[in-house]
């Protein structure tokens, strides 16, 4: 398994229900990509892709298109990995006290 994130676009405002139909097709055939869904509310596609290396190269594919506004990425993590990030914090705030010291 590669690298996974969700990618969070605005389309530009003068698309056509046509064009608009276009560009979720184009997007589904894109190596990368795993499903593209319109969605109501502050950003008009989600974009969920998987690259080996880079889903930074998919993203940068994808803003070349006239008709995207702007493009936000959200990296997915692990859930291991972000209990571990956690646990990490917790154990060096004990190891300074930063819980409350009872001396």
């Amino acid at each position: 398994m590669g690298l996974r994130a969700y990618f969070l676009v605005d389309l530009a405002d003068d698309m056509d229900q046509r064009q608009f139909i276009q560009a979720v097709r184009d997007l589904e055939e894109m190596h990368g990509v795993d499903f593209v869904d319109p969605v109501i509310g502050s950003r008009d596609i989600v974009i969920m892709v998987e690259a080996p290396v880079s889903v930074e190269t998919i993203a940068n594919k994808i803003k070349e298109n006239p008709w995207v506004k702007q493009l936000e990425i959200l990296n997915i993590i692990s859930l291991y990995e972000r209990h571990r990030s956690s646990k990490k914090q917790m154990l060096k705030s004990l190891t300074h006290g930063g819980f409350g010291d009872s001396a």
